[in-house]
């Protein structure tokens, strides 16, 4: 069962992975569509992806690997906030650059990221 809070993060990543892929303005209906088009054994209502993006609900474990998939990002960022690293192939420049971030308050670090996904 997941908690309010677990709700509410994945709500936020699935909003700021959207906005990267520049989809964050399209409606709910819109993007249930999409959605469906890459998963339609097993399509949503606009109402359920409305319930994932307000917080109300977390998708289930095949819903998590078509959005992954969709918006180019790991399934593990989008379920719990964490993205598998490999360390030896990190070079302190990087090492640096992250604790860099992570001093940074959470309005920074969105911009920050918006950023360098527009640039890339």
């Amino acid at each position: 069962m997941h908690t309010e809070q677990d709700k509410a993060d994945f709500s936020q990543r699935l909003q700021t992975t959207l906005k990267l892929a520049g989809l964050d303005t399209l409606s709910g209906a819109n993007l249930a569509n999409r959605f469906n088009l890459r998963h339609p054994n097993q399509p949503v209502s606009t109402q359920a992806f409305h319930h994932w993006l307000t917080g109300r609900s977390i998708p289930t474990a095949d819903k998590i690997d078509t959005l992954a998939k969709w918006l180019d990002t790991s399934p593990e960022w989008l379920r719990h906030g964490r993205m598998a690293l490999d360390c030896g192939s990190v070079s302190a420049d990087e090492l640096l650059l992250l604790s860099y971030f992570r001093a940074l308050p959470p309005e920074k670090r969105r911009a920050l990221i918006v950023l360098l996904h527009q640039s890339g």
